[in-house]
C-alpha cells in the first residue's frame, strides 16, 4: 500500500512545503530559455481531481490578466484526436505522475508541455518541454500539500512567461496566516455542519476554482456531500434546494452577501469568507476548508484517506 502522510500534520506541513516548492520551481523554470506568453496565444491547464481545480484558479486568473486561458480535464483531452490543436502552451499538472489520463493527455495536445508533478521521474514526463517539482513529499491520502504546492508552481509557471499574478514565494506565509488564523474558530463551524445534509461552495473568478477544490475535498475527508457553484451560476436554480438542512460556504463578499442574506432567512446554515483579491486568496480559502474538514472527519469518526471506493485504474503501478 501506498504512504501516506496523516491529514492533520499534512495540513500544518504545508508552508514549508510551499517554500520548498517555490524554491524548486524558481531553478527549475530559471534554466530553461523560456518566452513571454501574449495576447491572442491560448494557454490550457490539463489536470485530473484536485489538479483540475488548481488548473482551474490559474487559468480565472490568467483570464483576469488578459490572457486566453482553458482549463480542460485530463480524461476529455485523452479521447481527442492526436495533435488536436487546443492551445499554444500546454501545462499538464500530476502529482503522482502515474495518473493514467495526464499521460495519455500529454500525447495528445501537439505541443510539449510544462509538466507539474511531485515525481519527476514518473511517466508523466515523458516527451514533457520542461518539468516543475514540487518537493518529493508524502501527501495526505485526500490531497492537501500536492494542491497548496501546485498552486505555487503554476504561480511561477505564469510568472517566468511574464505574467505576474503573486509573489510565488510569498504564498507560503498567505499559508502559515490562514492556519493561524481559522484553526480556533474550526471546531464550531464543524459542529454546525455536522447536522447538516449537504453543503454548497460557492465563488466567482480564482474563488470558483477554490470552491471546486472545497467541494472535492469535503466529499473525500468527512464524507459530506457537497457541490461547488460559481457564484451567479448559484443564482440561477441551484440554491432552491437550500434551507434547514443545507449548508453553503461563500467565497468572496461582492453579490455573495445578498445569497448569504436569503439563504440565513431560508434557514440554511452559512459560512462566509473575505479575502483579499487576487491569486493569493486561493490558498487562503482551501486551508480554510481543510481545517473545518479534518475537523468534521473527526467528528464523524472519519480515517481520512481510508476510502469506500478504492478503484484500480485510477493510478498506474509505483
Amino acid at each position: 500500500m501506498e504512504q501516506r502522510a496523516d491529514f492533520d500534520q499534512a495540513i500544518a506541513s504545508q508552508p514549508q512545503w510551499m517554500r520548498l516548492a517555490a524554491e524548486l520551481a524558481g531553478e527549475a523554470l530559471g534554466a530553461a530559455p523560456l518566452t513571454p506568453w501574449t495576447a491572442g496565444q491560448t494557454v490550457a491547464v490539463v489536470g485530473m481531481g484536485a489538479s483540475t481545480n488548481a488548473g482551474a484558479v490559474l487559468v480565472a486568473a490568467l483570464r483576469q490578466a488578459g490572457l486566453r486561458a482553458v482549463n480542460l480535464d485530463a480524461s476529455a483531452v485523452a479521447d481527442y484526436p492526436p495533435g488536436y490543436d487546443a492551445a499554444d502552451h500546454v501545462i499538464v499538472v500530476s502529482e503522482s505522475g502515474r495518473s493514467p489520463e495526464p499521460i495519455a493527455a500529454a500525447a495528445r495536445l501537439g505541443v510539449r508541455p510544462i509538466v507539474v508533478t511531485n515525481d519527476p521521474a514518473s511517466p508523466v514526463t515523458q516527451g514533457a518541454a520542461l518539468v516543475v517539482p514540487l518537493g518529493g513529499f508524502t501527501d495526505s491520502g485526500v490531497y492537501t500539500i500536492g494542491y497548496t504546492t501546485t498552486l505555487v508552481a503554476l504561480a511561477a509557471i505564469a510568472a517566468a512567461h511574464g505574467v505576474q499574478l503573486t509573489d510565488p514565494a510569498a504564498l507560503a506565509g498567505v499559508a502559515q496566516a490562514a492556519l493561524s488564523d481559522f484553526a480556533a474558530a474550526a471546531p464550531s463551524l464543524a459542529a454546525g455542519l455536522d447536522g447538516r445534509c449537504f453543503l454548497d461552495i460557492v465563488g466567482r473568478g480564482v474563488s470558483a476554482g477554490s470552491a471546486q477544490a472545497a467541494a472535492l475535498l469535503f466529499r473525500e475527508a468527512p464524507g459530506l456531500a457537497s457541490a461547488p457553484f460559481e457564484t451567479l451560476q448559484y443564482l440561477h436554480g441551484p440554491m432552491e434546494s437550500s434551507g434547514p438542512n443545507s449548508a453553503t460556504m461563500l467565497f468572496g463578499d461582492g453579490r455573495e452577501r445578498g445569497i448569504a442574506d436569503q439563504l440565513r432567512a431560508a434557514g440554511a446554515l452559512v459560512i462566509q469568507l473575505s479575502a483579499a483579491p487576487g491569486y493569493a486568496r486561493a490558498v487562503t480559502e482551501i486551508v480554510f476548508a481543510q481545517l473545518i474538514a479534518a475537523e468534521l472527519a473527526r467528528r464523524r469518526g472519519v480515517q481520512v484517506g481510508q476510502f469506500r471506493f478504492p478503484q484500480p485504474d485510477t493510478k498506474l503501478p509505483a
